[in-house]
């Protein structure tokens, strides 16, 4: 289930202090009604009103669960939606952290990275095809919005490196909802976002990132760049990099929770080192480029059916409390 605005479950809460309220409301009520019905109609007029005014009560908490879940808007299944596409708009997703300094690449992973993301884009230039670029740390920043320029984008690769960001470590969520933020709104053409990083320190709800991308109707590649084999980071002199208890600091690609992230989008993964993944991205993105009618699954808003429960018990509030005195009375 996906929410659109979970800070509105916080209002079920008051359906707490509704049922304390509702109890010591009732209490009163039925003392003053069974000294008004009379001794020969006591008895009657209490379970009437002890029954109808717990059904009035269970239907008011109820009523405000129903609100707060209806604001919350809530989605559950999918729906396909036949939509036509043409162009392609791509948008590269890159882990500048320190650890994508490390020599396993082609010198490094972020400048394999780099190459991997030239031989893709120069093999579906043309056309209606776009590109950003955002740079990846502890957040997301765009270096590039979309663009058909590809010298703009090499430029924009060149500018990326550990300096451009002061923030720690790498995290994916907003990285990817930064890249995310940078396809065009008019929604017409193919959208790919393709994620570069070693996995390592990664941070952020991989299950909100994976389920906004199958939202905005995205499709998402997460490339791990690196290798399995644990290597020291090098420092600002060049030597290695030492941690807090004075040893070298390591690094090695984890490509498990890249692995998951991929699955929870129902995208794909690739791994850099793979001699058969810079093909294989760049004929993603020319299936990606090619126009024609498009499925898309989208999520179901299911906001009405709690809405129109709220109205039910509503209703059936007003009717037990109605009953409850007019019933006591008789």
């Amino acid at each position: 289930m996906i929410l659109a605005h979970p800070e509105f479950l916080a209002l079920a809460l008051l359906a707490l202090p509704e049922l304390l309220f509702a109890a010591l409301r009732a209490a009163r009520l039925r003392s003053s009604l069974l000294s008004l019905a009379g001794p020969s109609r006591r008895d009657r007029a209490g379970t009437v009103f002890s029954a109808l005014s717990f059904v009035g009560s269970v239907a008011a908490t109820l009523f405000i669960v129903s609100v707060a879940c209806a604001l919350a808007g809530p989605s559950w299944g999918r729906r396909g939606v036949a939509t036509e596409k043409s162009g392609l708009e791509a948008a590269f997703v890159l882990d500048v952290s320190n650890s994508m300094e490390a020599r396993d690449g082609s010198p490094t992973r972020l400048e394999a990275a780099k190459a991997m993301i030239r031989a893709a884009t120069r093999g579906v230039a043309g056309g209606t095809v776009s590109f950003a670029l955002v740079a990846m740390k502890g957040q997301g920043i765009l270096l590039l919005p979309m663009t058909e320029d590809l010298e703009a984008l090499d430029g924009a690769l060149d500018y990326a490196n550990p300096d451009v960001m002061t923030a720690r470590g790498t995290n994916l969520e907003r990285g990817i909802i930064s890249g995310l933020d940078a396809f065009t709104q008019t929604g017409g053409s193919n959208r790919v976002l393709i994620a570069f990083s070693d996995g390592g320190e990664t941070s952020g709800a991989f299950r909100k990132a994976a389920e906004e991308t199958r939202k905005r109707g995205a499709r998402l590649v997460v490339v791990g760049v690196g290798g399995t084999e644990a290597l020291s980071l090098p420092g600002p002199d060049g030597s290695s990099l030492l941690g807090s208890s004075g040893r070298p600091v390591l690094s090695a690609l984890e490509p498990g929770r890249l692995r998951s992230l991929a699955a929870l989008a129902g995208g794909r993964y690739l791994g850099a080192s793979d001699p058969a993944s810079p093909a294989a991205l760049a004929a993603e993105l020319r299936q990606a480029k090619q126009g024609g009618m498009r499925v898309e699954y989208q999520a179901v808003d299911r906001s009405g059916l709690f809405a129109a429960l709220a109205l039910l018990f509503l209703v059936a509030v007003i009717l037990a409390e109605t009953l409850s005195l007019t019933g006591a009375r008789r």
